[in-house]
């Protein structure tokens, strides 16, 4: 999947994410010294921001390397950022791509146990999780009120903490951006819901008109601009369709334990003083999966489009790169979700990336067995 960040293109999984949007930045080198080996991550923090609001600061936690192809000065390295909004980096640094997998207790009271991660991401890349924005995980709101409402304050805010970490190096070498099941564009994306529940037998005739008679008055309402009412219109329709289908995860319809039951004992370990200590975290920051405060703050924000950002990437004279990724069980935001935004992307290669090959991508190993597929133009 790494590899496939090399070029634009849409790639999805057989084995989907289990929970929240995230994006993935790949920068064309990062700082620091040689390979470290052991265990907590190589470096930890929490840099104040040079912009307002005061006494604030986004946390943050790096792996190196640990095979890298390169020499540590020139090695790439994967910026992470959860979504949510509101959700901790921890949640995928320990459950999906970080060198050690939590093993969670029989309740949030146990703080159950690491073991080596076999297809961590920071074999040939440096890899860096940041909560973001202000508020999530151990990143130190000074109040609520500080909170980053829109999408332009949290990318000033992430944009500073970078240049934190690379010693205020003014200009940041972008290489390219992924995309996890990336609510990007809404308005188109809330009309393929009823669409994708119904084909994979979710839902029946009778419960699909009424999706997408929710589905309609959400884009009534992001049409209108009435951004708050857009989205508690997409939470209901989720909410619903959460309650008729009975699934676990509308991110998985196959998934058989929760987030929550996942992550159980997650907390507790990552608030041990200790821990909090060997983490670099304030001690009066009290660590959550995911923080309602930032959902609320950023409520208002959520059924805007993105899609302007992707365009203005792919037009630079050298364009970015782009990896859209996602599962095929993913009935929330999934695949077919994101084809509905794509084919309203102002791009002069949608053209040529509609028309490309479909192509199986299998594992190097167990086999050669199916992980997904790739569609990709250069």
């Amino acid at each position: 999947m790494i590899d496939a960040i090399l070029k634009h293109g849409a790639f999805s999984r057989v084995s989907p994410p289990r929970h929240c949007r995230r994006l993935i930045l790949l920068l064309g080198c990062r700082s620091g010294g040689g390979i470290a080996q052991r265990s907590p991550p190589d470096q930890v923090g929490l840099p104040p921001l040079p912009i307002p609001p005061a006494n604030a600061s986004l946390y943050f936690a790096f792996y190196e390397a640990t095979h890298p192809l390169t020499s540590p000065a020139s090695t790439p390295l994967l910026v992470w950022l959860e979504g949510g909004p509101g959700c901790s980096g921890f949640l995928s640094n320990f459950l999906q791509i970080g060198p050690y997998l939590f093993a969670g207790g029989s309740s949030s009271n146990s703080s159950g146990s690491l073991s080596p991660n076999p297809f961590a991401w920071n074999r040939r890349f440096g890899l860096l999780f940041v909560d973001s924005p202000l508020g999530t995980g151990f990143s130190a709101a000074p109040s609520p009120a500080a909170i980053p409402t829109n999408q332009s304050v949290v990318a000033e805010h992430i944009l500073a903490a970078l240049q934190s970490f690379f010693s205020l190096e003014p200009r940041i070498n972008l290489r390219g951006v992924a995309i996890g099941n990336g609510m990007m564009h809404p308005v188109a994306q809330v009309t393929t819901h009823a669409d994708i529940a119904y084909f994979m037998g979710l839902i029946n005739e009778k419960q699909k008109r009424k999706v997408e008679a929710m589905q309609a008055e959400a884009v009534k309402l992001i049409k209108a601009e009435r951004w708050r009412e857009a989205s508690s219109a997409r939470e209901g329709l989720i909410s619903w369709m959460e309650n008729a289908t009975g699934v676990v995860s509308l991110f998985d319809v196959e998934a058989q334990r929760s987030l929550e039951e996942e992550a159980a004992g997650l907390a507790a370990l990552l608030n041990n003083g200790e821990v909090k200590a060997a983490l670099g975290a304030r001690r009066d920051v009290e660590w959550k999966m995911c923080s309602r405060l930032v959902g609320v703050a950023q409520h208002d924000d959520v059924m805007k489009s993105a899609k302007h950002h992707v365009e203005a990437l792919l037009r630079e004279p050298t364009p970015t790169r782009v990896l859209l990724y996602e599962g095929i069980r993913d009935v929330k935001d999934g695949v077919v979700c994101t084809e509905a935004w794509l084919r309203e992307l102002e791009w002069d290669g949608l053209a040529a990336f509609h028309d490309a090959d479909h192509a199986v991508w299998r594992s190097q190993s167990g086999q050669g067995r199916l992980a997904g597929y790739v569609q990709s133009h250069v």
